[in-house]
């Protein structure tokens, strides 16, 4: 018997998208690229810094010994005191410079009683001897305003000495004519003195105790009279005028 052999096409059915072009999953998705995010954060805003205060001054006990020197802005501050002497009389010095020098004396007294002493800003050190120096309840005086006139601070005229106060001594009034200049300045006592200048040939003259008037200033000098005002410097020797000056620029505290 002969065997029959039958041969049966294997048909290998291939499903649509075998080779891949078609299926969806085959298909790598689409890349974009986008940046990581930033690992960089902005600093905050830091606050401009604060500057501590100035450390004040230290306060002026309410009493000093009554012998000794002290420094102004470290021991003693500015400003007015009743003076008490401790003893049948004391003596105070206010002073410019500690070298013991004589020029060092800006002003000084003797207390035999109870008075008043002006500290000034500029001043370097007070001494007292047998004196007490108490706080007033009058605030410091700071020193006269630089008066609004050219060539001028609030010590008077730069530059003419004639025409200037003593170093720490403020103005408080001063004038300028064509023919004069001229000053009224203050002590550390709280006394008045004139200083005025001839500009035609820079004579000077000082009189001690000018006064206050309802105009401006007047003082007198072995019987000539100088008034001061904001209209003008006039000179008199008993009813004899002997010169009116026409102000050119006045200014008073």
């Amino acid at each position: 018997m002969k065997t029959l052999s039958i041969v049966v096409p294997v048909v290998l059915l291939c499903l649509v998208g075998c080779s891949g072009q078609n299926d969806p999953r085959a298909i790598p998705a689409a890349t974009t690229a986008v940046p990581p995010p930033s690992s960089s954060v902005a600093a905050p805003i830091q606050p401009a810094p604060v500057q501590p205060p100035a450390a004040a001054l230290p306060p002026t006990p309410t009493s000093l010994p009554d012998n000794g020197t002290f420094k102004v802005g470290a021991d003693i501050q500015p400003g007015e005191y009743v003076v008490s002497p401790t003893a049948s009389h004391g003596y105070w010095e206010r002073l410019s410079c500690l070298t013991g020098d004589f020029e060092c004396i800006i002003a000084n007294g003797i207390a035999q009683g109870d008075g008043y002493l002006t500290i000034l800003p500029g001043d370097v050190a007070v001494t007292v001897q047998n004196v007490r120096l108490t706080p007033s309840a009058n605030p410091a005086r700071t020193g006269a305003p630089p008066p609004q006139s050219s060539g001028t601070d609030g010590q008077g005229f730069v530059g003419v000495p004639g025409a200037r106060c003593n170093s720490s001594n403020p103005a408080v009034a001063l004038g300028r004519t064509i023919q004069s200049l001229v000053v009224i300045c203050e002590t550390g006592v709280g006394r008045l003195y004139y200083r005025g200048v001839r500009l035609s040939d820079g004579a000077s003259v000082e009189i001690d105790d000018p006064v206050r008037t309802a105009t401006g200033f007047a003082v007198t000098n072995a019987g000539v009279q100088y008034s001061l005002s904001p209209a003008a410097l006039v000179i008199t020797e008993g009813s004899n005028q002997l010169a009116s000056e026409p102000m050119l620029e006045y200014w008073a505290e």
